[in-house]
């Protein structure tokens, strides 16, 4: 049974009107004609979350409005449904943000219902409700879970969190103890922290976190070195996006940083070492064949000599004579063998601040009646301030070796010349050591140039000894050796010693 009291007119409107106020949300009627131009009929109190600009926006423009104060991500959708709601008579509702000119967004809701009236105009009447705490407790709820699932993996990660619309980033303190920053570095652009990522690394990390940005993986992950307070760390990088709009674009990602700086250098080092073993077992493979295979063949000469002996083939004094020769063949290949045993012999603990300039006069001096009877001009264009760190009696192998190879292999047909010049970089001095003589075919020999017993020419004297112990040798105090060359034109030795 319903109960009603009589009352005018002007006494329902009065009260009609004192409900309508206690509602939180306004109660609006608006026409849109067929130039979607729209006029306000009803508006059940003033829009307070708009009192930062004119209602009269709206009125006079709603797609200047939308174009300048709905938030970009929110606004295909808002025309979207807007359009749709005109054109099929449909039901309107949809929860988007607006951007405020001060106090930032604002999440709005519109529940609203179309009618054509019967000049053609469609009539919306409904709700417009600010869901701005609602939306923010929904969304803080969820960041709040990502970040948790992110963090608790760990309590040694910096949890970072950011907003690709705003384009700042939340950093933890942990984070931030990682990155090595401060609250005042904090104004820097994400872009600014990308460029902090080491040159050798970006390319593998722009490319991972495109990968998750595309949707192509479920997350991003990749461990790259970082500039923190000048010096770089290894830090792994964690990240998952957990917001994307209607396209999905991004919105929204957070991820973890991790300082594994410490056990990346351990890597680094393992590595280093293990290449050492694995290059000492070789050269020890590689000096045991040569052991075997050098005192087999003599011995197998002296055994096939005394056979012959006994048989009567070879006098007493052809055996003598050819055992002689046998015997100073291997007294030559155990010397070279002496030689190989005494670069390991060395230790890095031998190394000196040397100057090479007097290296190159006191093998020039040794060498002055070779070069001068070959008429070979020398040209030392090494700076006297040039210092390396050395075994001394390496640098002076290394010296002889490099020089009589030049003599050796000059060519007759030209002005021979030896040209000594230097060059630094980060790491090492470079000492260049070019001649202009036979050169060498590096097509055919140059995996084997370094090699033991290795010759490329038909002089009497070549060993294919020296070049194999200049490698071991700037090998063995953390240097290397490289040659460029071409037949008929000469040889450069690139030798790299470490810097003081």
């Amino acid at each position: 049974m319903i109960f009603t009291a009589n009352k005018n007119p002007e006494d329902l409107n009065k009260l009609y009107e004192s409900l309508i106020k206690q509602l939180p949300n306004i109660i609006f009627q608006i026409r849109v004609n067929s130039d979607k131009q729209i006029a306000i009929d009803f508006l059940s109190k003033p829009i307070e979350f708009l009192d930062e600009f004119s209602i009269n926006e709206f009125l006079e423009d709603s797609y200047k409005l939308s174009n300048y104060k709905i938030y970009e991500p929110d606004f295909k959708m808002f025309l979207d449904s807007y359009e749709k709601a005109i054109s099929s008579n449909e039901k309107w509702e949809i929860d988007f943000r607006l951007l405020m000119p001060e106090s930032g967004y604002k999440w709005i809701r519109i529940d609203a219902t179309p009618k054509k009236n019967d000049q053609g105009e469609m009539v919306f009447y409904g709700l417009i409700s600010d869901i701005t705490i609602v939306k923010e407790q929904e969304i803080r709820l969820k960041v709040a879970d990502e970040r948790y699932h992110f963090a608790v993996q760990a309590s040694d990660r910096g949890v970072w969190d950011w907003d690709l619309i705003t384009n700042k980033v939340y950093y933890s303190s942990e984070s931030m103890k990682i990155l090595e920053i401060t609250e005042s570095d904090l104004v820097a652009a994400p872009e600014e922290w990308d460029e902090r990522v080491h040159p050798d690394d970006r390319e593998e990390y722009y490319g991972n976190i495109n990968l998750h940005f595309d949707n192509k993986i479920p997350f991003y992950e990749t461990c790259h070195r970082v500039l923190c307070s000048g010096k770089y760390k290894w830090i792994l990088d964690r990240g998952k996006v957990i917001e994307r709009d209607g396209n999905g674009k991004p919105l929204r990602i957070v991820g973890t940083h991790t300082d594994i700086s410490e056990q990346k250098e351990k890597e680094i080092e393992l590595a280093k070492m293990l290449e050492i073993v694995n290059t000492q077992n070789n050269k020890l493979l590689n000096f045991a064949h040569i052991v075997s295979h050098n005192l087999r063949t003599h011995s197998g000469n002296i055994k096939s000599l005394l056979d012959l002996h006994k048989e009567n083939l070879l006098s007493d004094s052809d055996t003598l004579s050819n055992i002689q020769i046998v015997s100073d063949e291997l007294f030559s290949t155990i010397e070279n063998l002496n030689d190989l045993v005494s670069i390991y012999a060395e230790r890095e603990d031998n190394m000196q601040l040397l100057k090479i300039n007097g290296f190159i006069d006191k093998v020039l001096d040794v060498l002055y009646e070779s070069i001068r009877l070959k008429r070979i001009q020398v040209l030392n264009y090494v700076p006297n301030s040039v210092k390396i760190l050395c075994i001394p009696a390496y640098l002076e192998s290394i010296m002889l070796n490099l020089v009589t190879n030049a003599i050796k292999y000059s060519d007759p047909d030209k002005e021979s010349k030896i040209i000594f010049t230097a060059e630094v970089n980060d790491e090492f001095v470079i000492l260049n050591v070019k001649d202009n003589g036979l050169g060498i075919d590096l097509e055919k020999h140059k995996e084997s140039i370094f090699g033991l017993y290795k010759t490329f020419h038909r002089n009497n004297d070549a060993r294919g000894v020296g070049l194999y112990l200049t490698k071991n040798q700037v090998e063995n105090m953390g240097g290397k050796i490289e040659v460029e060359s071409t037949l008929n034109f000469g040889s450069t030795f690139k030798v790299y010693f470490k810097k003081e």
